[in-house]
């Protein structure tokens, strides 16, 4: 009984410590962000205590068991529990500790072009399919998964390839959020055309089926999170029945990813016709997927295992990321790498290492609280950016005050699952990406030069509906 105290107890904790962050900051983005740290962090344990105390959960993680370790209610599980808890409550006291309560004034809006996005994300994903495309084509000769087969033949340009497919989706995930905002979108004015719709709906399709075959979740998850997070952000009253819509629909896509990702490439089309009714079962894939149990063990592993923190190492590993591997094939690889080694984990497969695991191997139990200072801190400074735009600021800044909180928050599921090196990763795929791209769709309206100036005086920032 004494596990489900504890995970009783951690889990009112960062409930209470959550309502407080949101009353400050009223930005859903927090409350998704805290989520996804208590869903790859406690919440398999739920189902782990209730299997190892003799019930049936009705999870399907015990694969892991064989393919990492086995694991059992002791000690170190116990400290795992404990570890994970005080990393999620680390980063919210933190960020309670940095935001000031949050102040909305009316300040003129940024002019959104949608054709600038609609034509970078058509580019991006035309480059992408053509990097893979001969891998497409060797997949379907050999009769295997696209999935299974691009993995194991990567590539130098395979990194590419996924920052591409993140370019194509995620920016355009915000183009459409902000023309379904309309008029009372808080940050842009929407100029869109008859075909913007049109549109953006033939490009994300596209790229959800491209990203279908390939077996992929993770860009079109990002996207649709940053997506939702723009659209419910920029408006006072969303309209929480397109919300409700797009995450069934978003559902249904990443079950039925999940279902089909195995299949040949030559049997697709056979398969989704004789399939399809079982492989979007949404309510089976949300109630057994294992997704939140293969971080959820690392530390556990780490602990039991007995594996030595490697001081540094991860910002060593970040540092030489700076070459790309094309250039340096040997270059040294992620924290990840070093985790697998050392627990015994059948190599080859496709695990994730939790955030604070990654941590723990470069600075001990210390590192745990470092790594949660860091993220607090970050997450902290990305949301008060936009208290601190003026009238002078830059439109690069603007964008990423106004874009930063919900491509941040919709970047955190990937940074979880993995060391302090994914934060290069977020960096450039949850925020220079779509900042990048949006610069060449966005604007300044025209403004009267003493509007502007008096503006400037009384420290009017671009945080609220024009």
């Amino acid at each position: 009984m004494e596990y489900y105290f504890l995970l009783a107890s951690a889990t009112t904790v960062i409930v209470v410590l959550l309502l407080a962050l949101y009353r400050r900051l009223r930005d859903f983005g927090v409350i998704v962000g805290i989520g996804a740290l208590y869903y790859w962090s406690l919440y398999g344990g739920w189902f782990i205590v209730t299997d190892k105390l003799g019930g049936a959960s009705g999870q399907h993680y015990h694969y892991l068991e064989y393919k990492l370790f086995p694991l059992a209610l002791d000690g170190h599980y116990m400290l795992t529990l404990i570890v994970y808890a005080v990393f999620i409550v680390v980063v919210q006291l933190t960020m309670l500790g940095v935001i000031p309560a949050r102040r909305v004034r009316p300040v003129p809006r940024l002019i959104f072009r949608h054709e600038p996005v609609i034509l970078i994300g058509l580019v991006a994903g035309i480059a992408s399919y053509l990097i893979v495309r001969e891998k497409l084509s060797v997949a379907w000769a050999l009769n295997s998964s696209a999935y299974i087969y691009t993995r194991s033949q990567t590539g130098p340009w395979f990194t590419l390839h996924q920052v591409l497919n993140r370019i194509a989706l995620v920016p355009s995930a915000i183009g459409a959020a902000t023309w379904l905002a309309g008029k009372r979108s808080r940050y842009f004015v929407s100029v869109g055309r008859r075909y913007t719709g049109p549109a953006y709906a033939a490009l994300l399709g596209g790229m959800c089926i491209f990203t279908f075959v390939l077996g992929n979740k993770n860009e079109v998850f990002t996207a649709l999170l940053t997506g939702l997070l723009a659209y419910v952000g920029s408006l006072a009253r969303p309209d929480w029945r397109k919300v409700g819509l797009a995450v069934a629909l978003g559902l249904w896509y990443l079950a039925a990813v999940d279902f089909f990702r195995g299949t040949p490439v030559s049997q697709m089309g056979e398969t989704l016709r004789a399939r399809f009714e079982q492989s979007t079962d949404v309510a089976h894939f949300v109630a057994t997927s294992d997704e939140a149990f293969a971080a959820h063990f690392s530390m556990y592993g780490v602990l039991a295992a007995g594996v030595e923190p490697k001081f540094g190492y991860s910002l060593y590993s970040l540092l030489c990321s700076v070459i790309p591997r094309v250039i340096w094939p040997e270059r040294p690889k992620d924290i990840y790498y070093y985790y697998t080694e050392n627990v015994g984990a059948i190599q080859g497969q496709g695990y994730s290492i939790h955030h604070a695991a990654g941590w723990y191997l470069n600075f001990g139990y210390p590192g745990v609280v470092l790594g949660a200072l860091v993220l607090g801190l970050v997450w902290a400074r990305i949301l008060g950016a936009r208290g601190k735009i003026r009238g002078g600021s830059g439109l690069p800044f603007r964008l990423l005050a106004v874009v930063g909180p919900w491509a941040f928050a919709a970047g955190l599921p990937p940074l979880i699952r993995a060391g302090p090196e994914a934060y290069k990763g977020l960096v450039i795929e949850c925020l220079l990406i779509p900042v990048g791209a949006l610069i060449f769709a966005c604007k300044r309206r025209k403004q009267r030069k003493k509007k502007l100036a008096w503006n400037a005086q009384h420290g009017w920032v671009f945080d609220g509906a024009a």
